[in-house]
């Protein structure tokens, strides 16, 4: 790390290595073409981008942004955000207690800019679009707070290479569409067998023009893809004209949107995060291949239904009930407030026990209630409550919890739910006959931490955390014993809602 003087700004430089052994993550919803799925349905069923809609994705950002901060120990956020995206310069564009918190925490490296091209953290001229109020702040606020920023390389031959390494794997992601499994696809987006197989067969065009782009010397940038499959012959992609007319376009734009978040956040080998009601992470059917290698360089541990039944066996969620009980909701909290919660002891257990399980993962601490999900729960739970002692308003609400640990096997995902009463219970998304003949599937654990909504009928993941990634042997095999252990032992609910993803699969 070495520090740089620019005039009146001053900032440590930092590269992916000054990040390892921390929890960092990439918040997809700073970027203006992230509609939840709720949102995008209404958008395409309105036939345009409506300033209500705009009010709502704006909320959603927020929340989400907010989250991150609540959630992770580090947040990147790309420079130009900084000062386009209001959800984010309102905290520091006017003075207050969220200016201060803003400050702190940019200061402290909580809140660190990700720099592509640039080498500044301040543009040199003012951008070409209307952000007068944001950058204006932004000026201000970096020349009179030491930040630390993030670069792929601060040697600008090597930058501009790892750059263009980043976008080529962009672009070769896309040419692997021509090998996705249409019960995958059926999963990840709730579609029928007829439906998945057609939306599949328009992906499979999508990626064979890849191939030829790539093939011809051309990039493959996010904006030529919705000229081409997204907004259609004239439309304006920074008005979000999209053209529901386009063959399967809600399934492209979705999966184009998460590479284009994820890819950054594997470039500089950090957490990407998904945010609620989106695209998960396992939509991008990233094999076995493609699952980031241990710390010490080994591949995938393999694991079969006994270990996974073993593990589910030894969970003991008694000292968490309590607090599953009666979880407050946190749709109320400032910037301000998350600082304060950020500085009591109860955030840094919660850190703590996060951090110590995901770099040293494994089946047996899983389980371990001193280092595993049943800590890992109860102090983030312990967290919250404590964050609405700081917040003191009780108004926003509280609600029954539940803990979820989601097991995804393939294209198959089965969610365990931990519930308040004691009880245990479980759902299936995609179909167990999907994996047949498949010899060799990878699987990942996440875990899961969220509510019931109305009537407990059905519930809600407010944010996951991968823990361990895997690989399974006949899984059509595995599958079936895990899935018979389950029917014996828990009750089938109906699926509930995918939350925030923090995942931290890479290429």
């Amino acid at each position: 790390m070495s520090v740089t003087h620019t005039g009146d700004v001053s900032f440590t430089r930092l590269i992916s290595a000054d990040l390892r052994q921390t929890i960092t993550a990439v918040p997809q919803s700073l970027d203006n073409q992230w509609f939840d799925r709720d949102l995008l349905a209404r958008v395409l069923q309105e036939g345009r981008v409506s300033d209500g809609a705009l009010q709502e994705q704006a909320r959603k950002s927020r929340r989400e942004y907010l989250r991150a901060l609540l959630n992770a120990e580090k947040v990147l956020v790309n420079r130009a955000f900084l000062y386009n995206a209001p959800q984010v310069y309102r905290d520091y564009a006017k003075k207050g207690p969220d200016r201060d918190a803003f400050r702190e925490m940019l200061g402290s490296g909580v809140i660190i800019p990700m720099l592509l091209l640039e080498d500044h953290p301040v543009p040199a001229a003012d951008p070409d679009f209307q952000v007068a109020e944001g950058i204006d702040a932004w000026r201000r606020m970096a020349e009179s707070t030491m930040m630390s920023c993030l670069r792929l390389s601060w040697d600008d031959t090597e930058n501009t290479a790892l750059a263009e390494e980043m976008n080529r794997a962009y672009g070769e992601f896309l040419t692997s569409f021509v090998h996705f499994r249409a019960p995958a696809v059926q999963r990840d987006f709730g579609l029928g067998e007829e439906e998945a197989q057609a939306a599949l067969d328009r992906l499979r065009e999508v990626g064979r023009w890849a191939y030829d782009e790539l093939a011809a010397g051309r990039p493959v940038v996010r904006q030529r893809l919705y000229e081409k499959f997204v907004v259609g012959e004239g439309g304006d992609v920074a008005r979000r004209q999209y053209d529901a007319g386009l063959p399967h376009m809600p399934v492209v734009k979705q999966l184009i949107d998460l590479k284009y978040a994820t890819n950054l956040a594997d470039a500089v080998d950090v957490f990407a995060l998904t945010p609620s009601n989106s695209l998960r992470r396992t939509a991008l059917q990233e094999g076995l291949s493609q699952v980031r290698r241990r710390r010490d360089g080994a591949g995938p541990e393999s694991t079969d239904a006994e270990e996974l039944i073993r593990l589910l066996r030894n969970l003991a969620f008694e000292d968490v009930q309590a607090l599953l009980e009666a979880v407050p909701t946190l749709d109320r909290l400032s910037l301000a407030d998350i600082w304060r919660v950020r500085n009591q002891p109860e955030w840094h257990a919660y850190k703590t026990a996060l951090a110590r399980l995901i770099n040293t993962p494994s089946i047996d601490a899983l389980a371990d209630p001193a280092t595993g999900v049943v800590e890992i729960s109860r102090t983030y739970l312990t967290m919250l409550n404590k964050a609405e002692e700081v917040r003191n308003d009780r108004s926003g609400g509280r609600f029954g919890g539940l803990t979820e640990i989601a097991i995804d096997i393939g294209a198959l995902t089965v969610n365990v739910l931990y519930l308040p009463d004691g009880g245990i219970g479980y759902d299936v998304i995609g179909e167990v006959a999907g994996l047949a003949g498949t010899r060799l599937a990878r699987v990942t654990l996440r875990l899961g931490l969220g509510r019931f909504l109305a009537n407990k009928s059905r519930h809600r993941i407010e944010t996951t955390a991968q823990l361990m990634d895997l690989r399974m042997e006949d899984p059509y095999r595995e599958a079936r014993k895990l899935l018979e252990f389950l029917s014996r032992q828990a009750v089938a609910r109906r699926p509930g809602d995918d939350g925030a993803d923090l995942s931290n699969e890479g290429e």
